[in-house]
């Protein structure tokens, strides 16, 4: 893309100057444009002071440009109006509204010295309409910075900006400007003139050239006066705060301990709180595996009662059985004419399920079925009571098989 020149020329980019250069590679575009018109303004002022160089270092540093300062103050200094229109496109690209910081900045660094020179006068005029800041909002500005008056710059166009001479000068230039044939005329008297005007002018200048530079050391004495008065006023304000910060750090380790204590008293009671949870909790389960244990206690007793009732009935029962059958068997005996087998026979009979008819062989049969079906053994796991019902039975089965084999 052509630069514009100074003139409003287009410019053909023969290359990249350092200023696009930097742009091209910076992430932060907006900031290198601002700190380039900074240095514009650092370059056009009467007297640049040392506070004002480290002024432009802290904010490079801030906007990640310090290792380009030299190559952003050079470019300042070349005064080259390409790169000056390239930072106010990008400043006014990325701009969404009044600029006032940065405004701020650039009316600091062109008043440290205490004096406004004419070109930094026009340049602020420039960065304001650049930024969206009135002139009014500007004036406000530079009084509010400085404390005085924001003047109407110098016409600039007026022949005295420009060739600042005495009036003596301005004779001796309107002499060289006469007719040439009337000071051939009187050459000697003009030459006389001439050179006593000449001398004149020569101490004028000399004479303005001193104030000039009792101006400056005045100028650079004041701000070191005002660089000291600062100094100083950020030492108060440093200890100041410094003070202040130790009060509030007091304060606040005053109001740690106080939470801690209040803290550790909070949790001593939740602790606590808690325990009596844990013991009532403790207590509860014990209560009701107590309670469990009692009601389990007493269905088994109940089951062992029922149990002994069926098993009462059963042998109830079974006398009874025993009892007609035996009365059966006396009446068949009766009927038949020979005497029945004994008692303890009969019973045993009776407890492995044979008639009186059995052989021995029937008889081992016999004990061997029962005893497999009663023995205690396939009772493993259950309760006392059956397990004990088992062994009985299987008591029982055994004695009546060795009664019977030995009447075999």
């Amino acid at each position: 893309m052509p630069r514009i020149g100074s003139c409003g020329t287009p410019m053909v980019a023969t290359g990249f100057s350092a200023f696009e250069s930097l742009l091209v590679k910076s992430p932060h575009q907006r900031e290198s444009a601002e700190l380039l018109l900074l240095c514009w303004v650092f370059a056009n002022k009467h007297v640049p002071l040392d506070e004002d160089r480290r002024y432009l270092e802290r904010l490079a540093a801030r906007a990640h440009h310090r290792r380009d300062l030299e190559t952003l103050l050079a470019a300042a200094r070349r005064q080259d109006l390409g790169d000056v229109q390239l930072a106010a496109e990008v400043l006014t690209k990325e701009q969404t509204g009044p600029i006032i910081a940065f405004l701020r900045q650039a009316v600091v660094l062109a008043t440290s010295d205490g004096a406004l020179s004419l070109r930094n006068h026009h340049i602020l005029r420039f960065l304001a309409d650049l930024s969206g800041v009135s002139p009014d909002a500007l004036r406000a500005l530079y009084r509010e910075v400085t404390g005085r008056t924001l003047a109407a710059p110098e016409d600039l166009s007026h022949r005295s900006h420009w060739q600042p001479v005495e009036p003596e000068a301005e004779d001796t230039a309107e002499v060289e400007e006469g007719d040439t044939g009337s000071t051939q005329a009187n050459a000697g008297e003009y030459r006389g003139s001439w050179r006593d005007r000449v001398r004149r002018l020569a101490e004028n200048q000399w004479r303005e050239h001193k104030q000039q530079q009792q101006w400056r050391r005045q100028q650079a004495q004041q701000a070191r006066e005002r660089e000291q008065q600062r100094e100083a006023a950020a030492q108060a304000e440093r200890e100041r705060r410094a003070q202040a910060h130790a009060k509030r750090q007091a304060e606040a380790q005053a109001q740690q301990r106080e939470q801690a204590r209040r803290q550790a008293e909070a949790e001593a009671l939740r602790r606590e709180q808690a325990q009596r949870q844990r013991e009532q909790a403790q207590r509860q389960r014990e209560e009701a595996a107590q309670r469990q244990r009692q009601e389990q206690q007493q269905r088994q007793y109940q089951e062992r009662q029922r149990r002994e009732r069926q098993r009462q009935e059963q042998e109830s029962q079974h006398q009874e059985q025993q009892r007609q059958w035996q009365r059966e068997q006396s009446r068949q005996r009766q009927r038949a004419g020979f005497d029945a087998p004994s008692y303890p026979i009969r019973r045993a009979l009776i407890e492995l399920e044979l008639d009186t008819s059995a052989s021995p062989r029937e008889i081992k049969l016999a004990y061997r079925r029962l005893a497999q079906r009663h023995h205690p053994d396939r009772f493993h796991g259950q309760s006392e009571w059956r397990i004990n019902l088992a062994s009985q039975r299987f008591q029982r089965i055994k004695n009546a098989y060795d009664l019977l084999m030995q009447h075999a």
